[in-house]
């Protein structure tokens, strides 16, 4: 992690008086690429790092959050965090809102002595776990706090770096850009990517649960829109391509969403379904596995899956677009297929 975050700065440094000006310089190439891998507790994600972690360089634990109080929470768990340490494994955790709450955000981020607490809590837990830095995952905050939130991670990222600590921060891309008068805004609406990337050592950009998806969690039309958008403002060397590993299930009936379920429940499928019409195919197009059947009282379904084959196609367009690396969601969830390609 040290080496890639050296190589970003260099980068950026050299560029950042550029890149508004020369899209080109967005495509510069890293000489370092690094996979970060989410963690949430579970059997499966436990089982999943201590099956893989040698093709781990990042492992980002989601076990803080950001209390009703403006404290750091206790670590939902420690297992992953010991195991990684065991392991020699870099530890960048997330932290967030806790229950994702909107008005806690609010209040938070009207609060600047609030923020230099929780700032020196973080500062504080990192050097006693020897974290190598930390991960902002602050999610539904409302579009009007938009600055806040940009002036609260340059506020962190100041603090940080005094202790040579290493910083992210997890963000939701758009299609097009942010317009504070629309009458509808969504979560993507409170991050101003362009001025939190200047701030941080990378960005993990959330290309994955495409709001007006009628099929795949994160098809590469809907990643190639988001990214390009991206890219219009903030340089390739900060950018980490988030990768989904669940899968989303539909109701084809109704065109609904039923359900986030991990890969492994399509082992199980195949098994139950595969004499009720039955298939998996792959699309080129969307870089997405999709199976459909037919379950005992008609119901149609289909399934979209981010397996070997789609990992595969996005690390190949994350290295050609000179990005930092990946950034997947998360493990235990994935097609146990797609670790030949982290080697």
């Amino acid at each position: 992690m040290k080496k890639l975050i050296s190589t970003s700065i260099i980068i950026s440094s050299l560029f950042s008086s550029t890149f508004l000006l020369s899209p080109e310089a967005t495509e510069a190439k890293t000489s370092t690429f690094e996979n970060l891998f989410y963690y949430f507790p579970s059997q499966a994600a436990y089982k999943s790092l201590t099956e893989n972690y040698k093709n781990i360089d990042i492992l980002a634990p989601q076990l803080y959050t950001l209390d009703a109080k403006f404290n750091l929470s206790k670590p939902a768990s420690t297992d992953a965090v010991d195991f990684a340490k065991k392991n020699k494994i870099d530890v960048m955790p997330l932290v967030y809102n806790e229950g994702f709450g909107k008005q806690l955000m609010r209040d938070f981020l009207a609060n600047t002595k609030a923020q230099d607490k929780f700032i020196a809590q973080l500062i504080r837990e990192a050097q006693r776990k020897k974290f190598i830095g930390w991960q902002f995952d602050f999610e539904n905050i409302n579009y009007l706090d938009r600055d806040a939130y940009s002036a609260f991670v340059a506020r962190a990222s100041k603090a940080f770096k005094k202790k040579k600590l290493d910083f992210s921060v997890a963000v939701i891309p758009r299609r097009n850009d942010f317009d504070p008068y629309a009458a509808t805004q969504d979560w993507s609406s409170a991050y101003n990517i362009r001025e939190i990337s200047k701030h941080v050592d990378f960005v993990s950009v959330m290309a994955y649960d495409d709001p007006i998806s009628k099929g795949p969690v994160a098809s590469m039309p809907y990643v190639d829109a988001v990214i390009n958008h991206t890219l219009k403002t903030t340089p390739a060397s900060k950018i980490s391509l988030g990768i989904p590993f669940y899968c989303w299930q539909w109701e084809l009936n109704q065109n609904k969403k039923i359900a986030n379920i991990p890969y492994s429940m399509t082992i199980g499928t195949e098994i139950t379904y595969k004499n009720n019409q039955y298939q998996k195919n792959y699309s080129k197009t969307q870089e997405a596995e999709n199976i459909t059947f037919t379950k005992d009282n008609g119901e149609r379904h289909s399934i979209w899956c981010d397996n070997q084959e789609s990992v595969k196609a996005k690390i190949a367009y994350a290295k050609k677009k000179g990005f930092i690396g990946t950034s997947a969601w998360a493990l235990g969830q994935e097609d146990p297929e797609v670790w030949s390609e982290f080697k």
